[in-house]
């Protein structure tokens, strides 16, 4: 465990700016939980190119809230990748633990091109069991997982993994005192030259989607329970889903009636689907899904977020900013979102951000602020990454306004998730 002190934490996003005291962060939460990759540049995903620093690792932080100047921060070197979606760590409801899955292993020290980041970094497989409820002290324990993690979920004191290990694509963890698993149970779902890429729990806790990269597909799989009341397998409830392009992030709203996936295409701006699953069928295998609900949004929309109340949607887009400086670099933004009860969804608004491969972005509790994750800045030489905020505006036409204040983070910051 390493502690930071937020020195040049927040600072201003505009230097000519007059105001009369510091800024401050608004975001309702405990604290942030941030991971960074800080062996791999963000163009690497283009290139190869890893272009390490030296003394800078991957690390998990903690920013408690609200943050001050001088403050000290908990950090730790836990290590992660940011190969695959960003649903690569969960918390705890009460926020005393943090489970991060390493989804890739490490490369050498001396290791400064990967062909092919999908194929050729070594296999991940390990979960860090993180206590966060000293944030100034986070410690991390590891045990063994399956081959290439590639999502988790939480939900009360179940844990839902999805892996590239043949027969145990799906594993279930029941977590106990201290913050370790006292069941571990397999589950196979039978895939053919495909991996499940992201899980959700439903609200209710006895479903939960997962996608299917190579198919296209999103799948509803109900929880089966033994005489004793625990879940015991998981088992295909109605028809998939399928959509155009590449599933990757997806999330149900806050009340569990519809389900938002984000559908990636190459090349082009992706799009926003919503997804009403029928969960009340008496017969599982006629049970029918469907999409009534669609929109574009940027490129590279890796992570969104849903608001506490389910009425609007955030999303992080990268927008080609993650190119070689040589390339043809884009400007990475947030687009903002309203989604009714009845599925309609609709883009509002564009917003810039400064930075490179923002991949993960945050309601507050309340639903009144954004954070978003920056994987490094375009300034020549500077290689940290940050958090930025914005101000939601709530009634009428909903808005966004970037904060002044951000937080300096470590290069490659790729995940943000609120501490409740």
């Amino acid at each position: 465990m390493k502690k930071l002190r937020l020195t040049l934490g927040m600072a201003l996003l505009s230097a000519s700016a007059v105001i009369a005291q510091k800024p401050t962060i608004e975001f309702n939460a405990r604290g942030i939980l941030s991971l960074s990759d800080g062996d791999m540049a963000a163009s690497a995903t283009i290139d190869g190119k890893l272009m390490k620093e030296v003394g800078v690792k991957d690390a998990l932080t903690i920013y408690p809230l609200p943050l001050k100047l001088g403050q000290e921060i908990g950090s730790s070197p836990v290590p992660n990748s940011a190969i695959g979606w960003t649903r690569n760590v969960a918390i705890m409801s009460d926020g005393r633990y943090a489970f991060v899955i390493e989804t890739r292993g490490q490369t050498a020290d001396s290791a400064k091109v990967v062909k092919n980041l999908s194929t050729d970094l070594p296999a991940g497989s390990t979960m860090y069991i993180v206590d966060i409820s000293n944030m100034a002290k986070p410690s991390a324990r590891k045990a063994p997982i399956g081959k290439n993690p590639s999502a988790i979920d939480m939900l009360g004191s179940n844990i839902l993994i999805t892996s590239e290990e043949t027969g145990k694509e799906l594993r279930l963890l029941e977590i106990g005192a201290g913050g370790l698993p006292t069941r571990n149970v397999p589950i196979p779902l039978n895939l053919t030259n495909a991996r499940a890429t992201d899980v959700s729990w439903h609200p209710e806790g006895e479903f939960a989607a997962i996608t299917i990269e190579e198919t296209k597909e999103i799948w509803l799989y109900k929880a089966k329970r033994n005489a004793q009341g625990k879940i015991a397998t998981f088992e295909a409830f109605g028809t998939p889903v399928k959509i155009t392009g590449k599933p990757s992030h997806g999330a149900f709203t806050p009340d569990g009636s519809l389900f938002i996936v984000s559908d990636l295409k190459d090349g082009a701006a992706g799009e926003l689907a919503v997804i009403q699953f029928n969960t009340t069928a008496t017969d599982p295998k006629t049970a029918e899904h469907k999409v009534i609900g669609q929109t574009a949004v940027g490129t590279g929309v890796e992570s969104f977020s849903i608001s506490p109340d389910g009425s609007m949607i955030v999303t992080a887009n990268k927008n080609n900013s993650a190119q070689p400086w040589e390339g043809n670099v884009g400007k990475a933004g947030v687009t903002l979102l309203s989604l009714a009860k009845d599925g309609k969804i609709a883009k509002i608004a564009d917003y810039d951000i400064d930075g490179i491969a923002p991949e993960s972005i945050i309601f507050d509790k309340t639903g009144d602020n954004v954070a978003v994750s920056i994987y490094e800045y375009f300034d020549y030489g500077r290689r940290d990454g940050g958090i930025e905020f914005f101000k939601v505006t709530k009634g009428g036409t909903p808005a966004l306004t970037k904060q002044l204040a951000k937080i300096s983070a470590s290069k490659g910051c790729y995940t943000v998730k609120l501490i409740p």
